[in-house]
């Protein structure tokens, strides 16, 4: 049967062209996943194997070898040609923003496929891959009646000779596309349609869109729907079958790979030699000691006040609502280093004074500030210690903007687009008990002076004193009060007024309808006037960690700009573990309902209670949410596939509450050989606040919002010394600077958004920010 793995038999290689989608990723998942159960198997022929069972790593290796990824735009067709397809079996051309009539956008995919006769390569066409085959063969592609996004259908198989040979009639799979085959030509068929209805315009309606197409006589092949989601059923039998069509088509009977020289040529080897990395030896060992704590509640901020009560440069990752971890330090005498995307310069500075610095190292950079960042944290770790999952390391934060890494020619030279501070010393705080946590100098570095000038203490004598006298100071704080802040009554005016954010939301809807995007997470900024200064940031981050306590909160001021971000999120963005292999886990957050207090009155809670569930049941069972939160997990299932052997979904779609809002939560995990920082690239910016696919989305948000996002959107969290990072996504975040406050907020806008609804989840997200503010 089409499909099955003979342990004998022949694997093909794989072209995949990239039309800049945020789910090709995917496809390539599912086409290694074949090829390592190909050969997981024994294997024989070619001389590649002497029929030896293979482990799972070598059975990895093989699989990676016999797919190679370019983009539609970085080859010309000539070059594809010449030296590429001949050391190739058959060619996939995945999903991508546009129209198949745009060279644009499809680029070298539209010169395979008209070649496909010359090449004899067969073809498989994922959506807009699906729709080039149609257009280059005269059949007519325009904009569908019923855009879907988002959405399973039922797909009826007409014919399963080949393609959907073995899949049964009526398997669900989803789809994300706006336009759709609405005529065929002579010379092809169709293989399958959608049936049974989907939601459009706030009602269900009847969709029977092509769904899958061949060529009557060449082999070529097309599906409209996409395979590789994580809520499709039989993707991996799909392109099991394209594989046994192309043995077919090609012949061949013993295994060949890919040269190295063309493995050369892909976006994944390229990738690979921007990444490489040195072992390096720890630079550090830890000092450390526990304190018990024993039914202390906020423990966190008693120590906070106590510890940094009269700190001009307090670090403050502050789990408020008592699920985690917080972490209580200072910039004051640390090293920072700041970043900026527009001049790629990369500065350490160590601040003396409120306001005064001394600048360490100063330098502009030939590579992506990320790989230097990297080695920063690789030359930055400590030996194996006892600890909390945080051990001193770096804190700070990424700016949306980092997105344009490389690019030169984005934002202003007075831009800081990452900011981290190495932290030497500090206090942890968990739920049953606190740490006080100091690093020792076990190295010189002769490569990088600053780091033994400033981080670190020269002796472990000196660490031990200050680790002794921070745990009495912690002790004498679990005695404290801290007080209730005052409340903090600010007049929040939108940068977009209600009328403009409507009109955005409806050309964001204009361009999804047009095949640019299949979802754009649009965002406004309301501002208000503070009163300037430290004192005033730190009363109003108590105010919002009171009323919207969060598991990823943080209050970070930076004295020499007098600026600060305080932040109560609740969206973890991406957690790592680094042991014989990364551990990743990220947690997308998208379906957002807005939340009542819960009563003081027990006579009122019963109905509070039932209201309250009837919100978390609508949301989770919301096909619009649903929609918004599957475009995410698919984003980031592609976006750790990039770096991954091994993405899973463990939880897929279920609520979390918190003070103010539901949200709808989807959990995913995987393992990779990378580093933190380079999981963290690959995965930036949250694709929960760009849409997808990621590239283009980003582009339209530039166009539709004109503004700079700044430390909104970007990402706030930690790499610590002994290999565990965690981001949070920063929103439900206020940034003050100058007497000026900035909140920024928004929402995904899909085809089936209503954009008053959009409005209305604006100022839900909005007062659950600033829960004391006005807004217009």
């Amino acid at each position: 049967m089409p499909g099955t793995n003979d342990a004998r038999g022949w694997h093909p290689r794989t072209l995949v062209v990239d039309n800049y989608d945020s789910y090709t990723y995917n496809l390539v998942a599912l086409l290694t996943g074949a090829a390592r159960a190909h050969y997981s198997s024994s294997i024989y022929g070619g001389g590649y194997c002497d029929g030896a069972e293979t482990s799972m790593e070598e059975a990895e290796r093989r699989a990676r070898e016999h797919i190679i990824v370019i983009r539609n735009d970085e080859y010309s067709w000539a070059t594809v040609r010449d030296s590429i397809l001949p050391h190739v079996d058959n060619i996939v051309i995945s999903p991508g923003p546009g129209t198949p009539a745009r060279r644009a956008d499809v680029g070298v995919g539209r010169d395979i496929i008209a070649h496909t006769e010359d090449s004899g390569r067969p073809v498989l066409g994922v959506c807009l891959g699906h729709q080039m085959i149609a257009h280059e063969f005269g059949a007519k592609v325009e904009q569908s009646v019923v855009p879907v996004h988002g959405q399973t259908s039922t797909i009826d198989v007409v014919d399963d000779s080949c393609l959907f040979r073995g899949i049964p009639n009526g398997f669900r799979a989803v789809r994300y596309h706006s336009l759709t085959v609405t005529r065929m030509s002579s010379n092809l068929r169709v293989l399958a349609r959608a049936s049974g209805t989907v939601e459009h315009a706030g009602r269900m309606v009847v969709s029977t869109d092509v769904m899958g197409i061949r060529h009557i006589t060449l082999p070529l092949w097309g599906v409209q729907f996409h395979p590789e989601s994580v809520c499709s059923e039989h993707g991996a039998q799909l392109l099991a079958n394209f594989a046994h069509l192309t043995r077919m088509a090609v012949g061949r009977t013993h295994v060949l790979r890919i040269p190295p020289h063309v493995q050369s040529m892909s976006v994944q080897a390229r990738d690979q030699r921007v990444w490489e990395r040195k072992p390096a030896e720890p630079r550090f060992n830890l000092v450390a000691r526990r304190v018990e704590l024993q039914g202390v509640v906020d423990a966190g901020a008693k120590a906070f006040a106590h510890l940094h009560g009269d700190d001009w440069a307090p670090l403050w990752l502050d789990a408020s609502d008592n699920s985690g971890m917080s972490v209580l330090a200072s910039s004051a005498r640390a090293a920072t280093v700041r970043y900026s995307v527009h001049s790629q310069q990369v500065r350490v500075v160590r601040a003396t004074g409120p306001g005064i610095e001394d600048e360490l190292f100063v330098q502009t950079l030939s590579e992506p500030f990320w790989t230097w960042m990297q080695r920063m944290v690789d030359d930055t770790q400590c030996v194996d210690s006892v600890g909390p999952a945080f051990r001193c390391g770096w804190i700070g934060h990424f700016a949306y903007e980092m997105k344009d890494d490389g690019c030169g020619d984005r934002g202003s030279a007075n831009e800081v687009d990452a900011q981290l501070t190495f932290v030497d010393r500090c206090v942890v705080v968990e739920p049953d008990c606190a740490w006080v946590l100091a690093l020792v100098q076990r190295t010189v570095d002769v490569e990088h002076e600053w780091l033994d000038q400033a981080c670190g203490f020269t002796s472990t004598a000196e660490a031990e004193a200050w680790v002794h006298t921070q745990t009495q100071r912690v002790v004498e704080a679990l005695d404290l009060d801290v007080p209730d802040p005052e409340p903090l009554h600010v007049q929040m005016r939108p940068l977009m007024d209600r009328a403009t954010y409507l009109d955005a939301i409806l050309a964001a809807q204009q361009l999804i309808a047009q095949g640019e995007s299949y979802e754009i997470c649009l965002t406004n900024e309301f501002r208000a006037v503070i009163d300037p200064g430290l004192s005033s940031a730190r009363q109003a981050y108590m105010r919002m960690r009171q009323n919207n306590p969060a598991p990823f909160g943080a209050f970070i001021w930076d004295s020499h700009n007098q600026s600060g971000i305080l932040s109560c999120s609740p969206e973890r963005f991406q957690r790592t573990r680094v042991n014989s292999e990364t551990e990743i886990e990220m947690k997308p957050i998208k379906g957002t309902s807005r939340r009542e207090p819960r009563p003081l009155s027990s006579n009122e809670f019963d109905e509070w209670l039932v209201e309250d569930e009837r919100r978390k049941h609508e949301l989770l069972n919301s096909i619009k949410e649903r929609a918004e939160n599957l475009m995410i997990v698919d984003l980031i299932r592609h976006d750790l596939n990039t770096i991954s052997h091994s993405v899973r979904v463990e939880r897929l779609m279920h609520i979390e509450s918190f003070a103010r809002v539901h949200q709808m939560v989807t959990t995913v995990r995987a393992r990779a050989l990378s580093g933190m920082v380079e999981c963290l690239a690959h995965c930036f910016p949250p694709g929960s606040m760009t849409g997808a696919p990621k590239t283009r989305t980003t582009q339209i948000i530039s166009q539709l919002e004109n503004r700079r996002r700044g430390v909104y959107s970007g990402v706030l969290g930690y790499f610590s010394v002994h290999g565990r990072s965690d981001w949070a996504v920063v929103i439900r975040t206020a940034v003050v600077a100058d007497g000026r406050m900035s909140v920024g907020t928004g929402g995904a806008l899909t085809i089936l958004s209503d954009p008053k609804a959009e409005w209305a989840e604006v100022e839900t997200k909005l007062h659950a920010t600033m829960s004391d503010s006005v807004s217009p």
